[in-house]
């Protein structure tokens, strides 16, 4: 069995649905099929590798099967799970699912906001015109009667104190 390890992992390989499915959980399916066939096989009928290739071959269907709730039946008729759809109305008012859901980026926007709030008065004020207003530092320097030099100094202090509470917040 442990020299049809490689077997189990090529087929696994070859019959994962990258992007849809874990790999790890087709890995393990081979693995299952491969020790299912090591007990089952019967010498006297022809090659272990073809016998193996054919029960992790079944292994990985079944256990795609079982992951997808549907009853076996019905999955060998070709039912597959419904896709959820994110324009279903929540409620009263005419409120979509998706309306509902926060975005990624409100919720990034949120911690930045939070996080600028939380630097020092002239360390949001350089980012704010450079990254917001979209100034050069060279502009940012006579705003807040400082060199050009010191405007970098206050923004490369700002942005490490930024990157600190990412970190914290993560």
């Amino acid at each position: 069995m442990e020299s049809h390890v490689r077997l189990a992992e090529k087929i696994a390989r070859k019959r994962c649905r990258w992007g849809w499915e874990d790999p790890d959980d087709t890995r393990s399916d081979a693995f299952w099929g491969l020790m299912l066939a090591a007990r089952a096989f019967q010498p006297d009928r022809g090659s272990f590798a073809a016998y193996a290739a054919l029960r992790i071959e079944y292994a990985i269907r079944r256990g795609r099967q079982m992951r997808s709730g549907v009853p076996r039946t019905l999955w060998e008729e070709g039912v597959r799970p419904p896709l959820v759809s994110l324009d279903v109305p929540v409620g009263e008012g005419g409120a979509r699912l998706v309306d509902m859901l926060a975005s990624p980026a409100d919720a990034e926007e949120k911690w930045l906001a939070d996080a600028l709030r939380r630097l020092p008065a002239r360390e949001c004020l350089v980012l704010k015109l450079r990254y917001y207003h979209g100034l050069p530092q060279s502009d940012v320097a006579p705003i807040i009667r400082r060199s050009q030099m010191q405007v970098s100094r206050i923004e490369r202090a700002a942005l490490a104190h930024l990157r600190d509470s990412a970190s914290v917040a993560a």
